[in-house]
């Protein structure tokens, strides 16, 4: 009898498989892994479908015809979100706010591609370690598929939609931060359009997990200028990646680390976001975390999905506390 030849393992696989997978992988959590650094995070249920339970409907075409998964369907939704938003602000004790976090994950990637054309574990054992197969390139940095823009466009036309009845996606209302890797800026670009106004912020906290697979190292920060040169790189920005290493696969715990990073920044008293709403084009395993981040239950975003989230930030040590949780860590 021939025994089957045992596989060697994986150099750094991911357990699940979620960074290159289009579905975003299984409806499970990584668990509560990072503790509070400035801001302790709950997402505030009755607005929308996927703060409501399970996974209940696909993005696309359900969510894009449900206003993205708002709750309240009349016209006036949006006014409707906006009014309840601020009451809550209005009304919060010192040390508490709220903010409407829309996150967005990149269209589908020549990376994404090239899983579904192998299949998840010869890509976990091979392929995501190359740059190609000869035939399509997906590393380093990988661009947008066909697929991927139209993916990015179908929210642009949902966006230009629910403008008529109020969505608030202008630059008074709303600030804009992207992943500093060229598929999450392709996509920034093509879901919003011209409904762009104000400057997307690129971060560095906000990239996809990092090491081994070559689609998640990053370009230099002088070619991001120069493709996005409309975006404004955030100050102490490497030229080179300083992350990315071809024998080191990131942990959940360190993604969960940036999530804090990120969202303490943003909720800031002093120097973060004063916008209420908040849109963020990333990448779904640093999503998987930051919704771990967030408290919220499981949500895998699939290429081109987005979950907007209403948040409830409280200070850590309440209105005085001084944000230094446990690792001694605070801001960026």
């Amino acid at each position: 009898m021939t025994q089957t030849q045992p596989q060697p393992p994986r150099a750094h696989p991911d357990f699940p498989p979620v960074a290159e997978i289009e579905s975003g992988g299984p409806p499970t959590s990584p668990g509560y892994l990072a503790p509070p650094q400035k801001f302790d995070y709950e997402p505030v249920p009755g607005f929308f479908v996927q703060t409501q339970g399970g996974k209940q409907y696909s993005f696309e075409p359900d969510l894009l015809a449900r206003s993205f998964g708002l709750l309240d369907s009349t016209p006036e939704r949006w006014g409707n979100l906006d009014k309840a938003v601020k009451q809550l602000n209005a009304e919060a004790p010192a040390g508490v706010a709220y903010k409407v976090l829309f996150l967005g994950r990149h269209g589908q990637g020549w990376h994404n591609f090239g899983a579904s054309k192998y299949g998840i574990d010869p890509w976990e054992d091979k392929w995501t370690y190359l740059n190609g197969d000869g035939e399509i390139t997906w590393g380093p940095d990988p661009e947008l598929t066909p697929e991927g823009v139209r993916q990015a466009r179908e929210i642009q036309k949902v966006w230009k939609k629910e403008v008529r009845f109020g969505a608030p996606v202008n630059n008074e209302v709303m600030r804009w931060y992207v992943s500093p890797l060229t598929r999450t800026g392709q996509t920034m670009l093509e879901s919003f359009g011209e409904l762009l106004t104000g400057t997307p912020e690129v971060w560095e906290d906000w990239r996809e997990i990092y090491g081994s697979h070559t689609c998640d190292k990053r370009s230099t920060r002088s070619y991001i200028a120069k493709r996005f040169p409309t975006f404004q790189i955030e100050e102490g920005f490497a030229e080179e990646d300083p992350l990315w290493t071809a024998d080191y696969r990131e942990t959940d715990e360190s993604m969960q680390v940036r999530s804090r990073n990120a969202l303490d920044r943003i909720f800031d008293e002093q120097t973060g976001a004063e916008e209420i709403y908040i849109s963020v084009t990333s990448h779904s395993a640093i999503f998987r975390n930051t919704l771990a981040v967030l408290n919220h239950q499981p949500y895998p975003l699939a290429t081109g999905e987005m979950i907007p989230v209403v948040v409830k930030a409280t200070r850590v040590g309440g209105a005085n506390g001084n944000g230094n949780g446990p690792n001694g860590v605070n801001g960026h």
